[in-house]
């Protein structure tokens, strides 16, 4: 490894912490909603527990620490409620359910949806229905389930837009009409501002360091457009990207490449982005075809590689730098009808989790970071129920039914990245690391501490990948 290499390592190292964490906090996994997470997810379907309360959809569970939450919804609106579509807490070791919260309905009010958790509170509102329902968004206590508060003005956000957190746990809600800072510590709007979606219901923002980054309507296509963290102005906007509707998130990088698939079902538009951030404009790096998908959360690998689907259901790994392909693999089961809803994480080690979220023909997928295959289960009416990955690599998945199931694998490392046993990931298990860089079994200078961190017995990139994503975060 170059001197140029080791000082490249150790200043991605630096900003590790700050870019993914070890809880799934909202749909998206982070605040750049790219899938990362600092665990190690299930290598098989070792079933951890299995068991819930029953829901005729599957929506998104978010985790914190020991605890999953998720709504169970048995009615629609206006008939199913007042009580039809309640937010659950379980114990993510044992799925034991430690509290039910139905939030208040009123009269017009929509499906209940939880917008996420961060700092012991958790999120939902009944607002959406594509943005034709406002309704205040309530944070809850996440050990007791206790309302905290109820937000000062409504917003039209739903479970399809998701929210992102700033640092201080402030949610960003981002829907058809405006992006909105909620304060964490009482609900009062912290800025307020407007914007012009694309299709109402799938308008969610991205948040990298103190851009907010959200996906408009622009004549002729779409724009990427950048908003100010702190005071919500809307400081510019990418290169048009041709089309007409989106009805798909952005996506941030670790180095802050932003990934858009802008599509609409008409090829000669479909187009999955690359977009680069100068600090005074967005540019984009580069474009590929790509398959028609709503509601979609891709995602980034620890190495920097993109995931996404390609024309022919084909599941790719791309190369971040100009969008070739370096694996593929497919064609992915899909509906026979034209559309699919992925989903997607990534672990500290590259393993890809990949659902479908089909709902004839739903599958839930693990594959190596290369996309050799490793292991699938059908997963009928998946829709947006999975995957999430909580602490000591749990991979949660709520499906239909009472189909409530989380999977995590026995033994492994006490906590990844640890190569001196401190309980820290830090300057010194780098210097281990990169001291058996290229080393495999029977090198005098072979690690083998080192060289199972990403599975491979060598010493390799991977290696030093899985160690920079976790790097600075504490062991627990």
């Amino acid at each position: 490894m170059t001197r140029l290499t080791i000082r490249g390592a150790i200043a991605l190292a630096a900003l590790a912490p700050a870019i993914i964490a070890a809880d799934w906090s909202n749909s998206g996994g982070n605040a750049q909603r790219n899938g990362q997470t600092t665990e190690i997810g299930p290598n098989a379907q070792d079933l951890l527990w299995s068991g819930g309360a029953p829901s005729i959809i599957a929506w998104q569970p978010a985790t914190e620490g020991k605890r999953v939450f998720m709504v169970r919804q048995t009615g629609f609106p206006p008939g199913g409620e007042p009580n039809g579509s309640p937010l659950f807490a379980y114990d993510l070791d044992t799925g034991a359910q430690l509290w039910r919260a139905d939030i208040p309905f009123n009269s017009g009010d929509w499906t209940t949806w939880l917008a996420g958790v961060k700092n012991g509170r958790v999120y939902a509102s009944r607002s959406g229905n594509g943005a034709s329902v406002a309704a205040k968004m309530y944070c809850l206590d996440a050990a007791s389930g206790g309302v905290l508060w109820a937000s000062a003005e409504t917003t039209r956000g739903g479970m399809y837009d998701g929210v992102v957190f700033a640092p201080d746990g402030d949610p960003i809600v981002a829907d058809f009409y405006e992006i909105t800072r909620l304060n964490a510590e009482d609900g009062a709007t912290v800025w307020r501002k407007p914007r012009v979606g694309s299709v109402s219901g799938t308008c969610g923002a991205a948040l990298f360091g103190e851009a907010i980054y959200v996906v408009d309507a622009s004549p002729g296509g779409n724009r990427v457009e950048r908003y100010d963290l702190a005071t919500g102005n809307f400081q510019y906007e990418s290169e048009l990207m041709p089309g007409f509707t989106i009805q798909n998130t952005p996506m941030v990088g670790p180095d802050g490449t932003i990934y858009v698939n802008r599509t609409q079902n008409n090829v000669n538009v479909d187009f999955f982005y690359a977009l680069t951030d100068t600090g005074s404009a967005i540019t984009i790096k580069w474009s590929i075809p790509s398959r028609w998908t709503t509601s979609s959360e891709f995602a980034v690998g620890p190495d920097g590689s993109v995931y996404m689907l390609k024309p022919g259901n084909l599941l790719a790994r791309l190369d971040p730098s100009n969008g070739a392909t370096l694996n593929e693999y497919g064609p992915i089961p899909t509906d026979p009808g034209p559309n699919v809803t992925p989903r997607m994480a990534v672990d500290a080690a590259g393993k890809l989790y990949f659902s479908n979220g089909c709902f004839q023909n739903g599958w839930l997928f693990s594959f190596d970071a290369d996309l050799t295959l490793r292991w699938s289960e059908p997963l009928p009416n998946s829709n947006i129920g999975t995957p999430s990955i909580g602490q000591d690599g749990t991979l949660i998945i709520a499906g239909t039914g009472t189909n409530v199931k989380a999977y995590r694998s026995p033994g492994g490392p006490a906590c990844t990245g640890d190569l001196d046993g401190d309980g820290q990931r830090n300057q010194s298990d780098l210097g281990i690391l990169l001291a058996a860089f290229g080393a495999c079994p029977g090198d005098p200078n072979y690690n083998p501490a080192a060289g199972e961190l990403a599975g491979d017995p060598c010493v390799t990139q991977a290696d030093l990948g899985v160690l920079l994503s976790v790097f600075g975060v504490p062991c627990d």
